[in-house]
C-alpha cells in the first residue's frame, strides 16, 4: 500500500512539472497572444492608450538592443 502512494506521488509530481514546463514554453512562444485583439485595439483605444503602447514598444526595443550589445 505504501509503495503505491509513493508511486502516485512521483507520477503526480512528474506530470505537474511537465505541464508547468509546457505552459511556460507556450507562453514564451507567444501561444497566448491574441493578434485579432491587437489589430482591432487602435479602433477602440484612446490617444493616451496608444501613446502608452508606443512608449512601451520603444522601451522593449531599447532593452533588446541593450541586451544584444552585452552579448
Amino acid at each position: 500500500m505504501n509503495s503505491i502512494l509513493v508511486l502516485e506521488l512521483g507520477v503526480g509530481i512528474v506530470v505537474s512539472f511537465t505541464l508547468l514546463g509546457i505552459f511556460i514554453w507556450a507562453a514564451k512562444g507567444g501561444q497566448f497572444e491574441d493578434s485579432k485583439k491587437m489589430m482591432d485595439s487602435p479602433l477602440f483605444d484612446s490617444p493616451e492608450d496608444l501613446q502608452r503602447a508606443y512608449d512601451e514598444e520603444q522601451k522593449r526595443e531599447a532593452m533588446i538592443e541593450k541586451k544584444s550589445k552585452k552579448s
